[in-house]
């Protein structure tokens, strides 16, 4: 079983992917073969990474803006996954405008994820 930190570098990864509209746009848009998509983003968080279990077993010690960012990712993940069907139109979804809400909260849980006290705490800082 892999530990706590490695577990949300993992969601953390997935969340910058989602958050950074530029590694999109080179990704999904470029006409080149990759391995990501609006699809792979869903199910890497929650099936793979068992984004609920993670929450389910360490949101005890999240701080109020851990938590409030969690849920609101989570539920604009869920509004938007709703939306469309199981494999959408890159294109579309990239151009959509309740796609930026999703980018928008996947910054902020990013964010509240990685610093504390003035330092990054997982992974890279950097978010397009």
């Amino acid at each position: 079983m892999m530990s706590r930190e490695q577990w949300l570098i993992l969601i953390l990864d997935v969340a910058r992917e989602t958050a950074d509209r530029k590694f999109q746009e080179e990704a999904w848009l470029s006409g080149r073969p990759s391995t990501s998509s609006p699809s792979e983003i869903y199910n890497q968080l929650f099936d793979d990474y068992s984004f609920d279990l993670f929450f389910e077993t360490y949101s005890k010690g999240f701080s109020p803006s851990q938590l409030s960012s969690w849920i609101e990712f989570k539920l604009e993940l869920e509004r938007f996954e709703d939306k469309f069907p199981e494999f959408p139109n890159e294109r579309v979804v990239f151009e959509d405008p309740d796609w930026q809400r999703v980018r928008q909260a996947a910054t902020q849980f990013v964010a509240a994820f990685e610093q504390k006290q003035g330092r990054v705490l997982y992974g890279r800082p950097e978010i397009a």
